[in-house]
């Protein structure tokens, strides 16, 4: 608020465009009015522009030359290059909320809108939830402008295009696309505008809000797009000729179109050697494969299919069951309850406490339900594999997917075995099957099938290695929905 000294010595004009501006912000505090003589006013809102520049570069040039003809000179004497001029109050109030500074001229209509915005923000650091040993360790921030630097400072070609987007909230949040020019991109573009431009909502204050405005399947538990705090990875994302969204106030970025498997790929594969790479990519699809069918075929073969365990084993099986008093099911479903009870309690607690209210609470959870007889030892080291090849899936929201998916699957197991288990599996495999990002088949290059593509996705070679845009992102005339329709069609014919 202006002292009482400060405001006695406004002139009329100036407490007249003051006025003007509280009326269009409902009588809010925090602007500030600097009049200079009787005719020049400067308008700014408090703790959103920097000060040194303001008294710099705008008041202090506009003070050296007294007498200005019009506002077009005003503009010319003031040393900042990103002025613009508006024609009504009521348009420049969005620049103003945003941290620009207004200069009013009397006499004149128009107005300089002068860009000295400095919001807080915190300076770029080392990337916390996607670490790497090897390659860039920077991160991005919560300040748009300099996640667009960043970026450019990876991808310096003209072809680099940046477009901005107005979202339909309350809180006027801007989104900005970046992409690499191309026809290939031009229908992913027309997708992100469609879906913006027609829903209205009270505001985004998180990229997954705006991702899940852009998904094609509103109600699928699997994510279509990845958010990712990296500039390099988003950097090899625009080059494969993929779209990234980026708002304002947000350290993660929108990247799509995605396939399933896009989601098991970390950007270190390719900073490792080729058969380092390679081998990491198996190994999670291992893990996956663990994290989802380990403890529910425990619970089918103990259940139903005594026949499918192996002879020697069915002696330590039994001896480690006598004492506990649950059906496999149960017991299976208390246990995955506790780890994820652990490692929701582990996710809320400060990082260092965390980690070790994780692993102690593990330990001692898990050897006493053992000694108490809630479980068997057997069980208590397959859920822990379940869960330890979960956290090999490099996206947390995949992750998240895959844990939540084990229990259902778990109960199908209970209820009908093996067979169980089979349809469950088959109906995720027809939900994948059905799912589009961006109008993009989703098991791409699984679905439809690409040697091409499943070579560069699986395995780390020479010609692997700096391949980047797939036939994922290329028109339809000559990619793989023509060839697969095409192979369709001489099918049947035959």
């Amino acid at each position: 608020m202006m002292r009482e000294k400060d405001k006695a010595i406004m002139s009329d004009y100036s407490k007249q465009i003051e006025q003007q501006l509280k009326t269009l912000l409902n009588e809010s505090e925090g602007l500030i009015t600097k009049p200079i003589g009787e005719k020049i006013a400067i308008c700014f809102m408090s703790g959103m522009v920097d000060c040194e520049q303001i008294n710099q570069n705008v008041i202090g040039k506009i003070i050296e030359k007294n007498q200005y003809e019009n506002i077009e000179s005003l503009s010319d004497q003031i040393a900042i290059g990103n002025c613009k001029m508006f024609d009504e109050i009521s348009n420049a109030i969005q620049e103003l909320l945003s941290g620009s500074a207004l200069v009013f001229m009397e006499g004149s209509k128009e107005g300089i809108i002068v860009s000295v915005a400095n919001i807080p923000a915190r300076a770029p650091a080392n990337a916390e939830n996607e670490t790497t040993i090897y390659g860039p360790m920077m991160a991005f921030t919560e300040s748009m402008g300099k996640n667009i630097a960043l970026l450019r400072s990876y991808i310096t070609s003209p072809k680099l295009i940046q477009e901005e987007i107005q979202l339909n909230t309350e809180t006027n949040t801007v989104a900005t696309m970046l992409y690499i020019q191309s026809p290939d991109v031009l229908p992913f573009i027309e997708t992100i505008r469609k879906r913006i431009e027609r829903r209205k909502v009270a505001g985004f204050f998180g990229s997954p809000l705006l991702l899940k405005l852009l998904t094609d399947n509103k109600y699928s538990l699997f994510p279509e797009m990845s958010l990712t705090e990296r500039p390099d990875l988003t950097s090899r994302a625009l080059l494969k000729g993929k779209v990234v969204v980026l708002m304002e106030g947000n350290s993660q970025v929108i990247i799509g179109p995605t396939t399933f498997f896009d989601f098991f790929y970390s950007v270190e594969d390719r900073y490792n050697t080729w058969g380092i790479g390679t081998f990491t990519r198996l190994l999670r699809a291992i893990a996956f494969i663990f994290s989802i069918f380990l403890t529910p075929m425990y619970v089918a073969a103990l259940t139903y299919h005594y026949e499918v365990i192996p002879v020697p084993l069915l002696e330590p099986l039994i001896s480690t069951r006598i004492r506990v008093p649950f059906p496999p099911l149960l017991e299976a479903l208390l246990m995955e309850t506790s780890i994820e009870l652990l490692r929701e309690a582990g996710a809320r607690l400060p990082t260092k406490v965390g980690q070790t209210m994780g692993i102690v609470g593990g330990i001692v959870i898990g050897q006493a339900a053992v000694q108490a007889g809630f479980t068997s030892n057997t069980l208590v080291m397959l859920v822990a594999l379940a869960a330890l090849g979960s956290f090999t899936t490099p996206n947390y929201m995949m992750g998240s997917t895959i844990r939540f998916v084990r229990f259902p699957m778990l109960i199908a197991a209970g209820a009908l075995g093996l067979i169980g288990i089979a349809f469950f599996a088959i109906f995720l495999l027809i939900h994948l099957l059905k799912m589009t990002s961006y109008g993009k088949p989703y098991l791409y290059p699984l679905y439809p099938p690409d040697t091409k593509g499943m070579l560069n996705a699986t395995l780390i070679t020479n010609s692997t290695q700096f391949a980047y845009q797939t036939d994922l992102t290329k028109r339809n005339d000559s990619s793989w929905r023509s060839k697969w329709m095409k192979k369709l069609k001489s099918d049947n014919d035959d």
